[in-house]
């Protein structure tokens, strides 16, 4: 059984999405020096309130893999990559099904830690559930290895491969912001946006309130047994 190796990044969030990580088993988290508005690889810059962004200090960039926008607000989430080389254990060549031991690990932490009982939290193991908003906002959809509490997403997961390793970047907010997106995502230069997007906004629930240090410490240690 190969060890993980254990990373702590403390840097921008286009630095963290930029950074080139070795093909070995590893767990990188990032702490973040400012909020950011991160799109998905196919989003357009366009789409978003740069002066709005740049008078609050909230950095746009872009991340490598597909989805939604995403905001992250300091200290209000934990970001953590989970890196393993093609030939690990863990690897499967179904996309799909290589996130499901991803959703796995990170319910067992969270229930660890007594977000909710193990059962209560549902690891996806089917295809994209996209809804009208969720190729604007990331967590308004449901993709494989995400976990949902009653029926609400907790943590997002997003795959990037290569042809040596797969990152998965995962996130859990401990504070849902639909303001954030309201503000900082122009909705009228969007195809096709109308008055909808803001009710499905306030509608889509994300994060708890708990402690992300203690999370992470379990899901290192809970890592180890993989």
């Amino acid at each position: 059984m190969k060890s993980w190796q254990v990373h702590h990044i403390r840097d921008s969030a286009e630095s963290v999405h930029s950074r080139e990580l070795p093909a070995q088993r590893a767990i990188w988290r990032a702490s973040i020096s400012e909020s950011a508005i991160v799109l998905g690889s196919k989003q357009s810059f366009e789409i978003v309130k740069q002066q709005v962004c740049e008078t609050d200090g909230v950095s746009v960039v872009r991340r490598r893999s597909g989805g939604g926008a995403v905001y992250l607000g300091v200290n209000e989430h934990l970001w953590i990559d989970l890196v393993i080389p093609r030939d690990d254990v863990l690897w499967s060549d179904d996309v799909g099904k290589a996130m499901w031991w991803v959703g796995d690990l990170w319910a067992s932490a969270l229930a660890e830690n007594e977000v909710a009982s193990r059962d209560q939290l549902i690891v996806h193991h089917g295809g994209l559930e996209r809804n009208e908003i969720s190729d604007l906002v990331c967590f308004a959809g449901l993709g494989p290895g995400e976990i949902t509490l009653h029926g609400e997403k907790l943590v997002g997961i997003s795959q990037r491969r290569t042809r040596e390793m797969a990152r998965f970047q995962c996130v859990l907010h401990s504070r849902w912001s639909s303001e954030a997106y309201e503000k900082y995502l122009d909705f009228e230069k969007i195809s096709g946006a109308d008055l909808s997007i803001s009710r499905d906004l306030k509608s889509t629930r994300a994060g708890f309130t708990g402690g992300l240090n203690a999370i992470a410490d379990s899901l290192i240690a809970l890592a180890e047994s993989l």
